[in-house]
């Protein structure tokens, strides 16, 4: 039976998140989805770059669905602490790490790839505005709302490069429940 599309996402996604976009060699990528290089290239004709694209929206999706959506459907102090378990759950614990990250560092040496960084920075300042509005919903001033949104989205992101760079995933599981904690401390009822 022929691969689906949909189906060599996840296989491309941990080449991409092993090797990063250099190391992600198309025979890396065709063996990890299982298909020659011609069948990958069947499959993304526009080969690494239009990989590199369906991973980018791919993990926007999944972003938007674990983490940023409970911002909308809760009240925000239950909100705020979901979304930062769904940020955890999609980097799995800091035992994976964050595709946006990964191509992000890769934007500005790679021109090819250049078109997906205004696509991960749109996005990335609109869930800063969803964070923000949360902020501001719980007492915060515009200014300061936005501060504290900069620097939760810093802390994850900061948290999963140090767990990453030490290569011990209870770093960032330690860093996740102290910014639980503090949040739950500044935001009581």
């Amino acid at each position: 039976m022929p691969a689906l599309k949909s189906d060599l996402v996840p296989r491309i996604l941990d080449v991409f998140l092993e090797r990063g976009y250099d190391g992600a060699t198309l025979v890396h990528l065709a063996n990890a989805a299982g298909l020659s290089k011609a069948s990958l290239y069947h499959h993304y004709p526009g080969g690494k770059v239009e990989m590199a694209a369906a991973l980018v929206h791919h993990a926007i999706a999944d972003l938007q669905n674990q983490a940023f959506n409970p911002l909308q459907t809760q009240p925000p102090r239950e909100g705020i602490v979901l979304f930062v378990s769904g940020f955890s759950n999609y980097v799995q614990g800091g035992h994976s790490d964050c595709i946006l990250s990964i191509l992000g560092r890769h934007l500005t040496a790679h021109e090819e790839i250049s078109p997906l960084k205004e696509a991960i920075s749109s996005q990335f300042n609109d869930w800063q505005h969803s964070l923000a509005a949360i902020y501001e919903q719980l007492g915060c001033k515009p200014k300061r709302a936005n501060r504290e949104a900069q620097q939760l989205l810093s802390s994850l992101y900061g948290a999963l490069l140090t767990s990453k760079m030490h290569n011990k995933p209870e770093l960032f599981a330690r860093a996740i429940k102290r910014i639980q904690k503090e949040l739950g401390r500044t935001y009581e009822a």
